[in-house]
């Protein structure tokens, strides 16, 4: 209404907001937890594709349908589950759960191909990643929003989505180097250490 209108003051630089927000210890936390886990799922996603093509073959169609079966399971876990799953443990354990679930799935899916587990394996890890991401994902932006005042709680999910937005550039760079071999090619060794090294950053996301 016209009479509750704040007045704002001047916005500051983006970037500027974003180190001022982490003065708050809970809300830099969170902040990092998140940057951490949409960098960790920005190399796999970077990644994914040319892993699959690389040990098992598959085609861009069949990469399509990996990947419909990985929405499908984020569809279930953020849309039908989430909310049960929050109301009888809270975020804080989900986010814990969920950077586990993806610690597990980053260290073991590239270690799947078609002698060693096969699609099923690489089905099973793909569900938990995105099951693991559902939980941790919405957990990390319920939390930030709880911990914001009534009148901050967009300026605070406009400073988180900026940082993902820096964790989604950072993480095909980053994801980009570790998967080029000095042949400027992929090869077993450079797929392990893009996937462990998503892995180690969800640790890290974990601990904190």
């Amino acid at each position: 209404k016209p009479n509750q209108r704040a007045v704002l003051p001047e916005r500051k630089n983006r970037l500027l907001e974003l180190f001022e927000s982490l003065k708050d210890k809970e809300f830099r936390e969170l902040n990092i937890v998140y940057f951490l886990l949409v960098t960790a799922f920005s190399i796999m996603t970077y990644a994914f594709v040319l892993y699959t093509t690389f040990r098992f073959g598959y085609t861009p169609e069949q990469n399509g349908y990996l990947f419909a079966f990985v929405g499908l399971i984020a569809i279930l876990g953020q849309g039908f589950l989430f909310n049960k799953l929050v109301m009888r443990f809270g975020e804080s354990p989900l986010i814990v759960a969920g950077c586990l679930m993806m610690v597990a799935s980053l260290l073991a899916v590239p270690l799947v191909g078609p002698q060693v587990g096969g699609l099923a394996g690489l089905l099973i890890g793909t569900a938990v990643l995105s099951f693991g991401n559902s939980l941790a994902s919405p957990g990390v932006t319920s939390l930030a929003s709880k911990s914001a005042s009534e009148h901050d709680q967009g300026g605070a999910m406009g400073i988180m989505q900026s940082g993902a937005s820096l964790a989604r550039v950072v993480g095909p760079v980053v994801g980009g180097l570790l998967l080029n071999n000095r042949m400027n090619a992929i090869d077993d060794f450079t797929l392990y250490r893009t996937f462990w090294t998503a892995s180690g950053i969800m640790f890290v996301a974990f601990l904190v």
